[in-house]
């Protein structure tokens, strides 16, 4: 109980200190937080989730050794309390999540390969249930245990899903689905827009009109996270978080190749990008001359009106574009020299720049946007902005396809373990002809 008393003392000195921040910057004219005190403040915001993740081991350890005292109806000796405690106690830096069996024959696989595995463990490691369970299954590959590629477990896909999502733009925004095997999967359009009925008078043959039907087909392309190498040193090193370690750097790479591929891909031998998807459909604004690295307020409303009103207002519908852009669309000013971002400058000037971190992002023409880093910056011909109904992209996975590949014999001699990560992906549009997307075109001159 100590313990936890300790850690909560020092978590309340923690949130004087972040309140002081605070009251500071609201005390001097509701100013925005100066670099060092957004240094300062994300510290200690780290600082309190450590804290409180420290208080809630310390104070499960004690339940234990409670339950352990009245269970043998004495007092445990202090060594044993202070293994257990030890046992439990949380470093902010190293707090390692629960682990189902899965995630931890996966883990001593990382680590050592599937001869440190028991029979049970490698039983898990050699196949996926026919029920559906959260299983491994090996490669369709000849080369040993220790070398084969393995479908991640639950809990290691969702440390590489994060990692994946910091590239943002496009995984979490557009439609996604996912298919059991990689064979070509076709989806089938039809666009009957152009159709109506007619008045026809008393007996006469109705008229028949057939609809029109057509498909996307999508592939299942191979994304190689490239080659990771790790020392040994580092997976003998049992404090060494190297699940984290191993997701972070297999997941960022990943995630950077799907939201680039799913951006700009050309369609051929790799998945077709949102961006030359949309223009391929044929739905774009171009800018008047003169806007070669410009943007007006005229521009936004004509591209949300370029996307029919179906499209335009379902919720899925947004703004996709670089952060260059959104700087453009920010300066936009009206004929006294004041700026459109009104929602923006009222949250700051209100509350204090960077001070509220959950308030939501002020919208444009109503509807939100997001920032995709590899969408082209304005310049003379670029395609430096999307809006329209995202989930009309779509993204095939398929089903387990996040694949971890262990090298040991090939780096030996360099004291190293390779890892490298595979994941199958295909992007389209699904536009059956009534252009659900919309592409701005900067001007050529």
């Amino acid at each position: 109980m100590a313990y936890a008393k300790t850690l909560r003392e020092e978590l309340g000195r923690n949130s004087i200190e972040l309140q002081a921040i605070i009251d500071k910057a609201k005390n001097e004219n509701n100013r925005g937080l100066t670099s060092e005190e957004r240094e300062k403040f994300n510290q200690l915001i780290d600082k309190h989730n450590g804290l409180e993740a420290s208080i809630a081991a310390a104070e499960k350890s004690d339940d234990i050794v409670a339950k352990l005292a009245a269970n043998a109806g004495n007092q445990p000796s202090a060594a044993q309390v202070d293994q257990l405690r030890d046992e439990f106690r949380v470093n902010p830096k190293q707090r390692k999540r629960e682990q189902t069996p899965n995630d931890k024959a996966f883990s001593k696989y990382i680590r050592h390969g599937m001869a440190a595995l028991s029979q049970d463990e490698q039983k898990l490691m050699s196949f996926v249930s026919n029920s559906g369970g959260s299983g491994f299954q090996n490669t369709m590959s000849t080369t040993t245990g220790s070398q084969g590629g393995y479908v991640v477990p639950t809990g290691f896909s969702d440390q590489l899903e994060e990692a994946k999502k910091w590239f943002g733009g496009i995984d979490g925004v557009v439609g996604k689905f996912e298919t059991e095997t990689g064979n070509p999967f076709p989806w089938p359009t039809l666009n009957d827009t152009s159709n109506k009925g007619r008045i026809i008078g008393q007996n006469v043959q109705v008229t028949e009109t057939d609809m029109a039907f057509g498909q996307v087909t999508f592939n299942a392309y191979i994304g190689s996270s490239d080659l990771v190498l790790i020392p040994l040193a580092l997976i003998q090193d049992s404090f060494f978080d190297l699940d984290a370690l191993t997701a972070r750097l297999l997941g960022t790479r990943l995630g950077r190749l799907y939201n680039w591929k799913c951006t700009v891909g050309t369609g051929s031998s790799e998945p077709t990008g949102i961006v030359p998807a949309a223009v391929a459909a044929g739905s774009v604004y171009t800018f008047a001359t003169g806007e070669t690295a410009a943007i007006s307020y005229n521009d936004l409303v004509n591209t949300e009106h370029t996307v029919d009103p179906s499209y335009r207002y379902n919720p899925a519908s947004r703004w996709m574009f670089g952060d260059t852009q959104l700087k453009l669309i920010k300066k936009l000013v009206d004929g006294s020299s004041r700026p459109l971002w009104q929602p923006g400058l009222t949250a700051s000037f209100r509350d204090g720049a960077a001070v509220d971190l959950v308030a939501a992002k002020p919208t444009i023409l109503d509807h939100p946007y997001v920032i995709n880093q590899d969408m082209a910056s304005p310049a003379a011909n670029a395609y430096s902005g999307l809006f329209g109904d995202m989930s009309s992209f779509k993204v095939r996975e398929v089903s387990g396809g996040t694949t971890v590949m262990r090298l040991v014999e090939r780096y030996a001699d360099y004291l190293q373990v390779g890892y490298i990560a595979f994941q199958r992906f295909d992007s389209n549009l699904i536009d059956a002809g009534t252009h659900p997307i919309a592409v701005m075109q900067n001007s050529a001159t």
